[in-house]
């Protein structure tokens, strides 16, 4: 199994792909059904309330009709020990062709505490369909790894075969399988204006909890665009990590550079690259 696991992700980073880890729920991989979902029940899980359920069918068949979106970004990492907030403000760029898949997170403002710490932080987080890269120009770190060879295409957020060290597939049943999923119900203030679109607030709590760097997952989906805008990820030492996606556009002409070339020699970066590896050239792309 591919993983990033030698890499130093930080929280940060982590959460980053816990958010595309649930992009791909929405993947090329749809048509769940009911019967798909009761399979769950069969596999070892209890049956799914119809409103778990019925998020889960929602986010399997946006996936046949998202190709592409962007959206502005900001992840919030809550450092308990030192009671520090640091918040990374960006946007994502997500596109998807056939099986093919590609994103770029770019950051280009570090605020700690309420203050801004460096307005151009210069750091992109990419997948160009064949590599990772990790590019920080404020520190100066290039890294990049190989997922795939040239002949294949390949889902770097698909159970087992990409960076994500989450072991959980696209499909509802594995989802169930997985995971003690809820519907939260909103809870909204006996004053003031009701909100304009109810968010379905959706809650992972892992069923084995030695399997995952995280003890809970929660997402508030929209419901109109049957995509998430908000996601908190709670590691084992307690430690939330908040995402959230505004200014949301879906299926727009997009021409973004998924890639990104790597520093010259001489230029004073730090450059890790990490081609394919034999032992992994037999990995299932599809």
């Amino acid at each position: 199994m591919l993983t990033m696991m030698n890499w130093k992700w930080s929280g940060g980073r982590r959460m980053i792909l816990s958010l595309l880890w649930m992009l791909s729920l929405i993947g090329p991989v749809a048509g769940a059904n009911q019967t798909e979902v009761t399979a769950a029940h069969k596999l070892g899980s209890p049956q799914p309330s119809s409103a778990v359920s019925a998020a889960l069918q929602m986010l399997q068949a946006r996936g046949k009709t998202l190709h592409n979106f962007s959206a502005d970004l900001k992840v919030t990492v809550h450092h308990l020990r030192t009671d520090e907030k640091d918040m990374n403000i960006g946007k994502i760029w997500y596109l998807r062709q056939g099986r093919a898949t590609k994103f770029d997170i770019r950051f280009n403002m570090l605020v700690v505490d309420g203050a801004i710490a460096r307005r151009h932080a210069d750091h992109d987080i990419i997948f160009d369909g064949r590599w990772l890269i990790d590019r920080n120009g404020s520190a100066k770190i290039y890294r990049k790894i190989q997922l795939v060879g040239a002949k294949k295409d390949f889902n770097p957020l698909r159970l087992g075969r990409g960076p994500i060290p989450i072991p959980i597939g696209q499909r509802p049943a594995m989802v169930l399988r997985e995971f003690h999923v809820r519907i939260i119900p909103n809870q909204t203030p006996a004053k003031g204006p009701a909100p304009k679109v109810c968010f379905i607030h959706l809650r992972l709590v892992p069923r084995d909890k030695r399997a995952f760097a995280f003890i809970e997952l929660n997402f508030w989906i929209n419901p109109v665009l049957a995509l998430p805008v908000k996601i908190e990820r709670i590691d084992q030492d307690g430690t939330p990590t908040v995402a959230v996606l505004s200014k949301i556009k879906i299926n727009q002409r997009m021409r973004h550079n998924f890639h990104v070339a790597a520093p010259a020699r001489g230029s004073g970066w730090t450059v890790d690259i990490e081609p394919l590896k034999p032992s992994s050239r037999a990995v299932d792309a599809k």
